[in-house]
This record gives structure tokens, C-alpha cells and sequence, in this order.
């Protein structure tokens, strides 16, 4: 009788098929949430300076932001390294490409919210987020230009962001960089806001309603005008003169213009995309209280009205990502 001993048991192949294709699907996305948030703080901060309030509300947002890009970061950037082929294809996608400059602006909101009490940090935030800009704006205008493939059904709000999204660079832009320089991101994202406007709302007028999980986007229409005009006033423009007003009227009209879809667009099942309605909301409060504080027209109630609700919007999503990061519904293939 043999008295050898027996071999362990082999142990089984570590079982990657939980981690890995939930990695393949790590959105881009994600860094809409730091725009939301880092938003919300800039707004919070500037509220602070209306009503006397703790300056330590925005702050706080500000360092859960910045905690929330770095986990957006190592996860995306894990996948980057693990799928770079995932990665290749959805920043040369006609509806996703535009989502990859959800990723310079998050860093450019971050300064913003930091510049004031952390300009170190800020600085180096917007350094940062100026430079990866200036390159994916140029990548994925190509992208439009050059890819056959690109349809009208294609086209969608988001497409502001990459162009569009220049204008938030002067807004901390002008402590930390050139004047020329911060001429160029405004004159992009005002010209190419010009550009775009009637090309999205061609898309939505006749080509038909969006995607369920796009539809979140209309919101982004909020943004341009809201954003223009803090850049605006941060490049030496004044709140009562003509070109502010018309920014924040159509901004005003925006709002308005999402407030009657609201029954609707509550009625979409959650998706990463829903944080589309953070920043734009962010935006617009901090155009109603900059306003207010300096010199324009007093939208004390409208401002405590967008802060009120943007608070409670960004505090819903947060709920509702957390449920759903709970049951591993976040990272998941698009149906």
C-alpha cells in the first residue's frame, strides 16, 4: 500500500469573470460625477459669499470630488492598461468621443472649486486640465470631420463638451495662465457653441427623441451660456452689460426649458449619464449668485431656488449611483 502523500488539491484558476468584465465597462462617465460635484462646491462657495454661510460647505464637496476623480482615474486608467482596445474604440466613437473630454473639464471645475482657499493645488489642477483640453478638443473635432460614419442620430448634447468646455478654462484660468492663452479657450468655446447650437437642435427637432440613457443630456444645453457668462465677466466683462444679460436670458430659458421636461426626464430608468443634470444646474447657481454679488442683476430668489434644487439633485444621483454600485449595475455593457 503506498504511503506517499497525496498531492494537494490544485487550487482553481482565479476567477476573473467578476472583476474583469466589469472593468471592460468602467465609464466614461465617471467624471461627469466630479463635474457635478466640484460644480456644486464652486456654487456652494459662491453662496457662502451671498448669505454669509460656512465656507466649509463647499470645501467639503471640493475634497469628496477631487477623492471621487482619483478613484474615476485608477479605475479608468486600470482599464486603459488591461482594454486598451475598449479604450481606442470609444474615444474614436461618434456618440462617445465627446464623453472623453468629460475628463480635462472635471480637472478644470476641481480648480475652480480649489482656487480660492488651495491655489497651489488649483494651479496645478487647471495646468493640467488646459493642456488635456487643448488635445482631445483637437482630437475629437477630427474625429467628426474625418470618420464617414458619423450620422445625424449620432449627434447629441454632449457634443458641447469638447468644444464647449473651453469656456470653463478661463473662469480660474486668468490667475494662473496668460491672458492670450485664456482668449484662445473662450474665443474656441463661444464660436464653436455658435456652431454647434443649430446642428443639436436640428438633431433633436427632426431626427427624433434621444436614447433613454442620452436623454439626461438635454440638460447640457444649461451649460454653455451659464459657463460663458462667468468666463466672460472672469476675462474683464461686467454683469450689467448687454453681452452678460443675454447670456444669463438664454441660460434662464434653458432652465425653464428643462424645468417643463422634468416629469419626463424623471421617468428615465438611472443610468452614469443622469449626473448630465449636475454640473448644468451647478452652472447656472453660480451665474445667478455671481450676478447677485457683483454688480448685475439681483436673482437672490432664483439663486436660492438653483442652489436649493441643484443640491438635491446632486444629493439623489448620489444616492441612486450608490444603490447601483451595490448591485453592480454601474459597470455594466450598454443596452
Amino acid at each position: 500500500m503506498s504511503t506517499a502523500t497525496p498531492e494537494p488539491a490544485s487550487r482553481p484558476p482565479e476567477d476573473r469573470s467578476i472583476t474583469e468584465p466589469r472593468l471592460q465597462h468602467v465609464p466614461l462617465g465617471a467624471f461627469a460625477m466630479v463635474m457635478g460635484l466640484a460644480g456644486t462646491a464652486g456654487a456652494w462657495h459662491l453662496a457662502g459669499e451671498r448669505w454669509d454661510l460656512s465656507p466649509w460647505v463647499g470645501r467639503g464637496v471640493a475634497v469628496f470630488a477631487l477623492g471621487v476623480f482619483a478613484l474615476a482615474a485608477v479605475a479608468y486608467g486600470a482599464k486603459a492598461v488591461r482594454f486598451p482596445r475598449v479604450v481606442a474604440s470609444e474615444w474614436a466613437h461618434p456618440v462617445k468621443a465627446a464623453f472623453s473630454a468629460t475628463i480635462p473639464v472635471s480637472l478644470l471645475v476641481l480648480a475652480i472649486a480649489f482656487k480660492d482657499w488651495e491655489p497651489g493645488l488649483a494651479e496645478a489642477l487647471w495646468w493640467a486640465g488646459a493642456v488635456g483640453l487643448f488635445l482631445i478638443t483637437l482630437m475629437v473635432l477630427r474625429t467628426w470631420i474625418h470618420d464617414a460614419a458619423v450620422q445625424p442620430a449620432h449627434i447629441h448634447p454632449a457634443w458641447f463638451i469638447p468644444v464647449v468646455g473651453n469656456l470653463v478654462a478661463p473662469i480660474a484660468g486668468v490667475d494662473y495662465a496668460p491672458e492670450p492663452v485664456n482668449w484662445y479657450f473662450f474665443g474656441v468655446g463661444i464660436v464653436y457653441w455658435a456652431g454647434l447650437l443649430p446642428v443639436i437642435l436640428t438633431r433633436l427637432f427632426t431626427v427624433g427623441t434621444l436614447p433613454a440613457r442620452l436623454a439626461p443630456t438635454l440638460a447640457i444645453l444649461v451649460a454653455p451660456p451659464a459657463v460663458a457668462a462667468l468666463a466672460w465677466n472672469r476675462l474683464g466683462g461686467s454683469w450689467d452689460d448687454p453681452f452678460s444679460r443675454i447670456l444669463v436670458g438664454v441660460m434662464t430659458l434653458q432652465v425653464l426649458l428643462l424645468a417643463v421636461q422634468a416629469n419626463t426626464l424623471m421617468r428615465t430608468p438611472f443610468a452614469i449619464s443622469s449626473w448630465a443634470y449636475s454640473f448644468p444646474l451647478a452652472a447656472a447657481s453660480s451665474a445667478y449668485l455671481s450676478s447677485s454679488l457683483h454688480g448685475g442683476f439681483d436673482y437672490n430668489w432664483g439663486a436660492g431656488v438653483m442652489i436649493a434644487a441643484t443640491t438635491a439633485v446632486v444629493a439623489a444621483l448620489l444616492i441612486r449611483t450608490s444603490l447601483a454600485a451595490r448591485r453592480g449595475a454601474i459597470c455594466q455593457p450598454e443596452g
